[in-house]
Order: C-alpha cells, then structure tokens, then sequence
C-alpha cells in the first residue's frame, strides 16, 4: 500500500430499506497519512445502471491514490441497487411522481426511476454523515462530488435537486461528472456548483445531449471534454492517455474550486 494515505473500509454510514428487509449502507474512506491541516473531502458515487457497481472498484482505488496524493480525502460509498418503489421512503415516492412530468422524454427511464432516487436518497444519508463527522476525520469544509455513469447522475441529481426534495446537505463545491447526465432540464440551476463533465459523444449507455445542454445553458459554470475514444464511466479521455494525465485534469478543476 502506498505510504502517503491511510484507509478505512466498510464504515457503515446508515441503514435503509431494501426488499422489505432493512440493510447498512458503508463506505470506504481514503485519508492523506501526513495532512498539515484540515483536508476537503471528495464524496465519489460508484456506476453501473443502479443495478450493479461497488465502492471498492478497481477504478475507485485509483481515484483513492491520486486524490489524496494531492490533499484530498476520499469517500467512495456503496447504496442500495435495485431498489424498487416500496424500498423508497413515503416523501421520496411522492416526490419521484412529481419529478416524472419534468424528465426529459429521452433519458432513460430505468436511469430516472425508483432505483435512481434510492441511490440519491442513500447519497444524501452519506453526505450529511460524512459532514457530522467532519471533525472526527479532519475535513475542511470544503465538499466536492464525482461519479461515473450512474454514479455521475446520482451527484448531479444531489446538487440540483436538493432544495425540490426539501434535502438538506453541506454546500458542495464542485462536482466531477463522468458519463453522466441529468433528467430533469427545467431544474438545472447553472450556478449551483461548478461541474466538470467527461462524456463520449457517441455513448449508448448515458446519452450526451442533457450534458451537453447544461454546458450550453451553464456558461463557465459547466465544462463538457467531448472524447470519442472515451470508455463509458472512465477518466481518460484514451486508453492511449496516461493516467497521470486524467487525474491532473480532474485534481486541477477541484484545486481551483478550493482556491476560490
């Protein structure tokens, strides 16, 4: 294990309902060994289409080293999958029946649906828990978002639609999204947080249209890096580019956001 951090796995953050049983929701935890001071946390949310994915992803173990290499604490979080219309609490079945009439008829309904909004409502649990804990770890208060796929739609979900579902959560910085996208275009609040977007314009899996019309909606507040050798939920823009490469891309969009 590298020597410049420090890990603590399958910390559980909360429990939920899930195929009328109830269950634990954990996390994994990455610290900078050496810290000179209180360090931002990164909160990052795991794909594969609400049904499948894991907080100890090959990918998020990279994620891990390179981000607290450059001073940021890392939490990946696992949360419910599969989750059906029972599993959600009676607040988020109403507001999941309120939110259908503003979706974009062309995202996909199977990303927008039940199983979506119990993996926002275990983001939010994970991100109010991490936040109480602030001092217990040694965060600052600077919070940023990530994920891949649907891991990206979950923190794109979280920070334009906290106030309509009446959610409370610490004020996020930035959010990093990797073939993602958000449904609901009448929401978008441009000037929520400031996003920094990876998408393959040819994506069969997470279409690039919504990303694309928040980054044209969203002005400096939105970046969008077009890549057509992009791998679905991947950071590099290649198989061909270093991995060095894609996360000083990603560490320097969430540098600048903590020097503001």
């Amino acid at each position: 294990m590298p020597s410049h951090f420090i890990q603590v796995t399958d910390i559980e953050y909360g429990r939920a309902r899930l195929n009328g049983a109830d269950v634990p929701l954990t996390l994994d935890l990455t610290l900078p060994r050496a810290p000179k001071g209180p360090v931002p946390l990164v909160m990052w949310v795991h794909g594969g289409g609400f049904r499948t994915g894991d907080k100890a992803w090959a990918g998020h173990r990279t994620d891990a080293r390179w981000l607290t290499k450059a001073g940021f604490a890392y939490a990946s979080i696992n949360y419910r999958l599969a989750a059906k219309q029972d599993d959600l609490s009676p607040q988020s079945t109403i507001h999941l029946a309120r939110l259908d009439p503003l979706r974009d008829p062309d995202f996909r309904r199977d990303l927008s649906g039940a199983a979506a909004m119990a993996a926002l409502e275990d983001a939010f649990t994970a991100t109010n828990w991490l936040w109480d804990k602030r001092r217990d770890y040694g965060f600052s208060d600077w919070v940023g978002l990530g994920g891949n796929s649907a891991g990206a739609i979950t923190v794109l979900n979280m920070l334009y639609l906290s106030g309509f579902l009446g959610q409370t959560r610490p004020a996020v910085q930035a959010v990093v999204s990797i073939s993602g996208g958000f449904a609901y275009p009448d929401l978008f609040a441009p000037a929520a947080a400031p996003v920094h977007a990876l998408h393959n314009p040819a994506d069969t899996r997470v279409n690039i249209a919504p990303i694309r019309q928040m980054a044209q909606r969203g002005g400096p507040h939105v970046t969008l890096v077009e890549a057509p050798d992009q791998e679905h939920g991947r950071v590099r823009l290649s198989r061909q580019e270093p991995t060095r490469d894609a996360y000083q891309r990603i560490i320097g969009f969430l540098e600048t956001t903590t020097a503001r």
